[in-house]
């Protein structure tokens, strides 16, 4: 198994902070399949810390769109389908690349240094296999839409975003074989080159190359997920 790089820092992280990393990381760890319930008294054992931070985990991971909560049932990772997969990448197609040009038509150099520093991020994440990649993902498309200067977009994007990450966890070999020694999944993994593509674009002030550029992001990861066998739900 492998295990995820932030265990070294948990430390200096608050007790919330840690549960939402935790719990995260027992999903991509398939501790938790989709479906599966998600009990708050479970994971405070587990993590030998109280209920309160978890709870207050679990409220942003329902929030953030990892779980789901439902009347008498609580929390449980989503049942993931063919259907919703869909539904979330014609969402993404129709928003996202509409963000990234009002993000290159509005961007200021006031974002260059968080930008920057996302896309070292990612890179220093990928070359030492540490487990913030998912993390870093959400924030740069977020960022995209904060520079777009929309921001009745982002509570909806950072839904959307986590929940296809979901379908990456499960569906995509990438996150469970970082741990081994074969690092052949490199040569197929893209999106690090299209969001420092993105990002220049952006900063260029570029709107058509920027919008491009999100369109064929999430054309990608949409081709990929569905390369695998779905079985109807």
């Amino acid at each position: 198994a492998y295990t995820f790089a932030w265990r070294g820092y948990m430390s200096s992280q608050s007790a919330e902070e840690t549960a939402y990393n935790e719990i995260i990381n027992m999903i991509i760890m398939h501790q938790y399949p989709p479906g599966s319930a998600v009990v708050e008294s479970q994971i405070a054992e587990k993590l030998c810390m109280s209920r309160t931070p978890v709870r207050n985990a679990l409220k942003r991971l329902i929030s953030d769109g990892l779980l789901d909560c439902t009347l008498n049932k609580g929390c449980s990772v989503p049942n993931l389908s063919r259907r919703d997969l869909d539904y979330l990448f014609d969402f993404r197609t129709l928003v996202e690349p509409a963000c990234a040009r009002e993000a290159a038509i509005n961007y200021t150099p006031a974002y260059k240094d968080e930008i920057d520093s996302l896309i070292e991020e990612e890179n220093t994440c990928l070359r030492s296999k540490a487990g913030e990649l998912h993390i870093i993902n959400e924030k740069m498309h977020t960022l995209t839409v904060t520079i777009s200067g929309n921001n009745y977009f982002l509570h909806s994007v950072k839904q959307v975003t986590w929940r296809c990450q979901l379908y990456l966890f499960f569906f995509d070999n990438f996150y469970m074989s970082r741990g081994s020694e074969n690092t052949s999944y490199l040569e197929n993994f893209k999106s690090p080159s299209q969001h420092a593509r993105l990002f220049t674009a952006i900063k260029d002030k570029n709107p058509d190359e920027a919008e491009a550029v999100m369109k064929e992001h999430i054309a990608s990861t949409y081709n990929m997920l569905t390369q695998n066998k779905w079985y109807p739900q």
